[in-house]
Parts: C-alpha cells; sequence; structure tokens
C-alpha cells in the first residue's frame, strides 16, 4: 500500500475536504472523512489504487455519535473513518463496489441502527426476526457528571463500563 498515492487521490477526488492521515506504530493509518464522501472515496482507492481488501467494518456509539471505520488491508492497515449523527443515521452502501461488504454493513445496521442506504439484503443477520428492541449498542447518552465528583463532560462511557 502506497499511502501518499492514496492521500494524493483522496485529496483530488475531494478538494474541499481537508485530507489528513492519522498513522499508528501498528502499520495502521487513519484517515477521517464526511459520510458522504465514503463511497466515491472507496471507489476510487479500488479504480485508482487497487485497494479492494476490506477487512471489517466496525462501529460505535461515542454517545455525541456513531462513528463508523472502514478497515481495508493491503499489507498494512488502511482504516477510513466516518461519524454520523445519532439521529436519522444513514450513509450509502458499499455493497456495489465490495460485494462482501453485505454482512458487516448488515451487523453494524442491527447493532448501531446505522441505515445503509441502497443496501440489497437489509434483513437481520444476528437479532431475531422479531427483535422489536433499540439497537443494542447503542447507549442513552448521560447526563455530564460534576468534576466534584469525578465527572468529565459530556457523559461519555468509557470501554471498561464507567459511567453507567
Amino acid at each position: 500500500m502506497h499511502l501518499e498515492a492514496i492521500l494524493q487521490t483522496l485529496r483530488e477526488t475531494f478538494p474541499a475536504e481537508t485530507i489528513e492521515a492519522q498513522a499508528l506504530p501498528i502499520d495502521e493509518t487513519f484517515i477521517a472523512l464526511p459520510p458522504d464522501c465514503v463511497h466515491l472515496a472507496v471507489q476510487v482507492l479500488i479504480e485508482r489504487n487497487d485497494l479492494g481488501h476490506l477487512s471489517t467494518i466496525t462501529g460505535q456509539d461515542t454517545g455525541s455519535e456513531i462513528e463508523l471505520l472502514y478497515h481495508f488491508w493491503d499489507g498494512r492497515g488502511l482504516t477510513l473513518k466516518t461519524s454520523l449523527p445519532r439521529e436519522g443515521v444513514h450513509i450509502t452502501t458499499i455493497t456495489d463496489l465490495i460485494s462482501g461488504a453485505s454482512y458487516y454493513e448488515r451487523e453494524v445496521s442491527e447493532m448501531l441502527g446505522v441505515t445503509f442506504d441502497g443496501h440489497p439484503d437489509p434483513r437481520p443477520l444476528l437479532l431475531p426476526d422479531d427483535w422489536d428492541g433499540e439497537a443494542p449498542l447503542r447507549h442513552q447518552p448521560l447526563p455530564p457528571s460534576p468534576p466534584e465528583l469525578g465527572g468529565t463532560e459530556g457523559g461519555r462511557r468509557g470501554a471498561g463500563g464507567e459511567g453507567r
């Protein structure tokens, strides 16, 4: 994977966006994009940079937004990161570009309540067909705890279950 070529491709494709890479010491690079740029970014990365191995799509509820991570691999990792508002969570599917994304998108849809517009098979993947509850990994935002009680602004839940 040629990171500079990938960055150049994305900068040419989205001249109005600031495209910055965040390299991690584990051979992984993150690039943040607005949600409406993800589909075209994946398309040009496949067409111009031959980057087609999607390892998975993951997501998390940060308390203030839903964050999606599209993990690619080609000798090293490249993750396209985007953030969606917690309400009306929609993004365009990439199944027309990478058919294997179908299962990842269906899982994220069920677990976090994200709608992948244009998905060819949005039926349940993991949850029972009669599931009528909220998406299991969506959190209700917590009210901020006062600093004198050890809290921080925003009420974000920690990975170890803090704030519950």
